[in-house]
């Protein structure tokens, strides 16, 4: 006998239809209210994950935004003026806290609270063209800098200066028969620059360094926008953004596997 198409359906039909999708069969039945509250237990289980995971995502993200405005950057270097220090296409860490909090896309600090010591390499931001350089710290408040040729005079003395031979091929950009090493030092620290032996020997007339400013030179002084420049010329404090730490990658024709993880002297 067919059933009547105008008889309305029985609980128990719809219970037949719907089962799958989760609705319980009797109310009553406690087979069935169990699986309902399984069900519900585990909505909840998932959303307490989701909301967990998004908490981790989330403090990851605030993390690194962090790490990178405050603590640390990477950059890397564009030419030759830091030769043989630092050379072209290699890529350093540099730590942002010592001096100050420089925000990303501005040109100043928004507060200062450190001074470079002579003889630390810094990526300050140029007061010329506001593009990120790389340079060596020479001179802080109050010093007094000249240079005799090709020698750098820091308050009426000579700083440390060592002829150290031909420039190797490899760490510079410079024919090795045209260029030489010289090593450097002051403040207790030692690095070598870049010379080339055809250029006339440079002279400076001393100047002093003004308060809230520093005096730096790039390590290849032939090839090097840097304080000497009276467009560049003394750089405040405030358009320092850090002090560059170690090379962690280091490429330019070939990887320089030598140069990855050396600290910056």
């Amino acid at each position: 006998m067919s059933e009547d198409p105008t008889k309305p359906t029985k609980p128990a039909d719809l219970r037949n239809e719907l089962g799958e999708i989760g609705i319980p069969r009797d109310p009553t039945d406690p087979a069935a209210a169990a699986k309902a509250a399984a069900i519900r237990e585990s909505d909840e289980e998932r959303w307490r994950r989701t909301k967990s995971n998004m908490k981790t995502i989330g403090g990851a993200v605030l993390l690194a935004f962090f790490i990178r405005i405050v603590l640390f950057e990477a950059f890397e270097i564009d030419g030759p003026s830091m030769e043989p220090t630092l050379l072209n296409g290699d890529r350093v860490v540099v730590a942002k806290f010592p001096y100050g909090l420089f925000l990303p896309f501005t040109s100043d600090a928004v507060v200062s609270w450190g001074m470079p010591n002579p003889g630390d390499v810094v990526i300050v931001k140029s007061p010329y063209d506001d593009i990120d350089i790389v340079k060596r710290v020479i001179g802080v408040p109050g010093d007094r800098i000249e240079i005799r040729e090709d020698v750098v005079w820091r308050n009426g003395e000579p700083i440390h200066r060592r002829v150290l031979g031909p420039c190797l091929e490899e760490e510079s950009s410079e024919d090795p028969t045209d260029c030489e090493w010289i090593e450097e030092g002051a403040n207790g620290e030692l690095w070598r620059t870049s010379h080339s032996m055809l250029s006339v020997p440079e002279s400076m007339s001393p100047v002093v360094v003004p308060p809230g400013h520093i005096f730096v030179l790039g390590d290849h002084r032939d090839r090097s926008n840097d304080s000497r420049n009276p467009r560049v010329g003394m750089i405040p404090i405030s358009r320092v953004k850090g002090r560059a730490l170690a090379i962690y990658w280091s490429n330019e024709a070939y990887i320089r596997w030598d140069r990855i993880f050396s600290a910056i002297q």
